[in-house]
């Protein structure tokens, strides 16, 4: 998460003085923690979010962009092996008799089945 803001983000924030110089007021008034910005010339200042106030400190949680999981679809091979490794060794050997006396088509009527009688 990002800990310093520019008084120009802050000032975005319902809430806070709309303009850069009313945050830096705002600011000093209430002794935030700052520094100078880097890479900026004159007197640029940033804000640690642990001296901002409650309210804008959930308004840039709220903000914060949220993390993009990827997710690779499961090959319906893989599917079927990492639920069959989860039973236990006895369970896989009557699915395993099950299927070979009986085949796919039987195993997919018998799980049809039990959808409806759900």
């Amino acid at each position: 998460m990002k800990e310093w803001f520019s008084s120009k983000e802050l000032s975005s924030i319902a809430g806070m003085p709309s303009t850069i110089q009313g945050v830096n007021r705002k600011a000093r008034a209430e002794n935030w923690t700052a520094r100078k910005r880097a890479g900026v010339r004159g007197k640029a200042l940033e804000y640690h979010i642990g001296s901002l106030p409650l309210n804008v400190k959930k308004a840039l949680y709220s903000e914060e962009e949220s993390a993009n999981y990827i997710i690779s679809p499961i090959e319906p091979l893989q599917l079927w092996m990492t639920a069959f490794e989860q039973l236990s060794a006895d369970e896989q050997s009557i699915v395993s008799s099950w299927l070979m006396r009986n085949g796919i088509k039987d195993f997919i009527t018998f799980i049809n089945k039990q959808k409806k009688d759900d």
